[in-house]
């Protein structure tokens, strides 16, 4: 008698059990280079040059554990001199805490207005550059395929401060060309749209269903094909299709829906129940990385359903259907972290190799070993964490100093005219012991969600293309969107786009629990991000795959080639409604004597032309005291 085969192990199905080469990304590498024989690349497919390895830790970028244990020494406090602190004879115009796009930018105009003399260092404890704005780039088969890993797309560009602007014209970025970069061509011929997943666990007996065309067709015919009960139906239609203005006779009607949440507009005034929600935690968590539970309803009336007849701003009517006005096509292949390399270009020249260009930048190789030369005006040093910005002597003195910790666990400073503080909020109220009470206070109101961006490399997706989607939404699933790769070719960097080529699926994660006071969500979030091994993430991903495309072909132990999760346990910032007083953040960062404060929270909100238009701020208030 034949013995019977034993049956596969869960982990066997999923492919936890296949040797996938994956290397922590450490900078972008050129596409059309042997990007297999240098560093800083997530092979997938074909041989790795390092062993297989699996766990732990392999796959985890973004906040990386060693820019987490620097962080860790800021948040324990130093507001003192350190014993034993090395003075390194450092002396420069300018220093700035955060080499992101705010900090980048702040060091640009400096040195711009200065005619390019300046000393200026720039200090960050991450091992890369760019802040959120972050690349991952993976090599199948000999083909490059670049993904962000962080920040998505430049934001409501029209509408940005004419200082950000002007600042991105500066450094050569062209925002209309970044359309350009888009084949816009690929989704018609091949029939792709949005979609919306119906998850049989919120819908118990239905199969898994993905129902496509969402936005592109009447509200009515498209609920109707989902499996969901009628009810459900009516509400959902009603929440897209509404032309009503349900607070009629209110003069201050944004200042009425700031005074509430989300979720109490949706149950208490449009009378809506839980289809509603789970919809609106879509628009919530990708826009603020919040439910609509701790939000308030003047979030949902910019970006949100269901306001379009009180003058919301979250969807505008075409051809007779009130659709999403979300519009992220102002991007590079890798978000924006190219828009950190223009930056750093103009700062180092030498640091990224190639032309001045757009394709130039974009494709050039990263130059780690040029960044913090002796013989630089302007230097770069990464996982250096500042511990302590402070005046030297009195308040009126005429130095700043700024003390680091490195990796060997020592404490260095180095002097300057001037610093910024282009980190979080969060840092700033940490490393800036001479702060007064009330900027300190408006500082503790600096608060951020949590969010995990993943990027998984798939041998093809064909079952993606048969279900018709190029973006995908899971309204309260394991993530909030999906997306496969945008059809952009810039410069050399040219893959092969279709559904039987590879590509990268990126899936976003916001890490929020309803019904807890926003703060403590967004605490809980960063102690699970801290604590979760690669191997649990792994499979979480893997399961919720097979979910969703097994039933149209899909092979997680096959068809997943490699994954790359990006953990950001600080993203978007949050600030409690303030209804009869300044925003902490119009207080948090006004400077103090020659400390400058920038960031994307000192404008109030996460985007990068924020951020822009904060650094341009702060480099101002430093030049004045020059």
């Amino acid at each position: 008698m034949k013995k019977k085969r034993a049956a596969r192990s869960e982990d066997a199905v999923l492919g936890m059990d296949r040797p996938i080469g994956r290397r922590d990304f450490l900078q972008g590498m050129a596409a059309g280079l042997a990007v297999a024989a240098l560093p800083g690349c997530t092979h997938a497919g074909g041989p790795s040059p390092a062993p297989a390895l699996r766990r732990p830790g392999y796959g985890l970028r973004g906040q990386n554990m060693a820019s987490m244990d620097l962080g860790h020494i800021v948040r324990s406090g130093s507001d003192s001199d350190a014993p034993g602190t090395e003075d390194t004879g450092e002396e420069y115009d300018l220093v700035v805490v955060g080499a992101g796009i705010a900090g980048l930018a702040t060091a640009y105009v400096y040195d711009r207005e200065r005619g390019g003399r300046s000393r200026i260092l720039v200090l960050d404890n991450n091992d890369e550059f760019g802040g959120h704005a972050r690349r991952n780039t993976f090599e199948v088969d000999g083909q490059t395929l670049i993904a962000h890993g962080g920040t998505y797309a430049l934001e409501e560009v029209e509408e940005a401060p004419p200082a950000a602007q002007a600042l991105l014209s500066d450094v050569g970025v062209d925002v209309a060309r970044l359309r350009a970069y888009r084949d816009e061509r690929i989704y018609p011929q091949l029939g792709l749209s949005r979609a919306i997943f119906f998850d049989p666990r919120h819908y118990p007996g239905i199969e898994p269903t993905w129902v496509d065309k969402f936005y592109d067709t009447r509200y009515e015919a498209f609920f109707a094909k989902a499996p969901i009960p009628e009810a459900a139906r009516r509400e959902l239609v009603k929440l897209y299709t509404t032309r009503r203005n349900y607070l009629p006779g209110v003069a201050d009607k944004e200042g009425a829906l700031a005074g509430m949440s989300w979720e109490h507009f949706i149950r208490e005034v449009m009378g809506l129940g839980d289809q509603a929600l789970r919809f609106a935690d879509l628009y919530a968590a990708d826009l603020v990385g919040l439910g609509c539970d701790a939000i308030s309803a003047l979030k949902g009336f910019w970006y949100g359903p269901g306001f379009f007849g009180m003058g919301g701003t979250g969807f505008r009517e075409k051809d007779g259907i009130i659709q999403y006005a979300y519009d992220a096509s102002y991007r590079y292949p890798d978000g924006n972290h190219t828009v950190a390399r223009h930056f750093l270009k103009k700062l180092l020249p030498g640091s990224i190799e190639g032309e001045d260009t757009m394709e130039g930048v974009f494709n050039g190789q990263i130059r780690t070993d040029r960044f913090d030369l002796a013989d630089n005006q302007k230097r770069l040093r990464l996982r250096a964490a500042a511990v302590r910005v402070a005046h030297e002597g009195p308040s009126h003195a005429t130095a700043v100093t700024v003390d680091y910790v490195q990796p060997d666990g020592r404490t260095r400073r180095v002097r300057a005219r001037g610093a910024v503080v282009a980190a979080w909020g969060m840092v700033a109220k940490r490393i800036v012991p001479e702060l007064g009470a009330a900027q300190l206070e408006a500082l503790e109101q600096y608060h951020y969600c949590a969010c995990l961006y993943i990027n998984v490399v798939l041998r093809h997706w064909r079952p993606i293309a048969e279900i018709g989607a190029f973006s995908m939404q899971l309204p309260g699933g394991y993530c909030t969107w999906m997306e496969i790769a945008d059809p952009l070719s810039v410069g050399s960097y040219r893959p092969s786009y279709g559904p039987d080529n590879p590509t990268v699926l990126s899936m976003y994660k916001y890490l929020y629990t309803r019904g807890l006071p926003p703060v403590e969500q967004m605490r809980k979030a960063r102690r699970e991000i801290e604590h979760k091994t690669f191997a649990e993430h792994e499979r979480e991903i893997r399961s919720e795959l097979r979910l969703l495309f097994g039933p149209w072909g899909f092979d997680p132990a096959k068809d997943i080639l490699a994954i790359t999760v990006n953990r950001w346990g600080h993203a978007y910032n949050f600030f409690p409604p303030t209804a009869d007083h300044a925003a902490p953040y119009e207080l948090g960062r006004q400077a103090l004597g020659r400390i400058s404060f920038a960031g994307a929270d000192a404008g109030g909100i996460p985007w990068t032309m924020a951020a822009l238009d904060q650094g341009n701020r702060a480099a101002l208030e430093q030049l004045r005291l020059t």
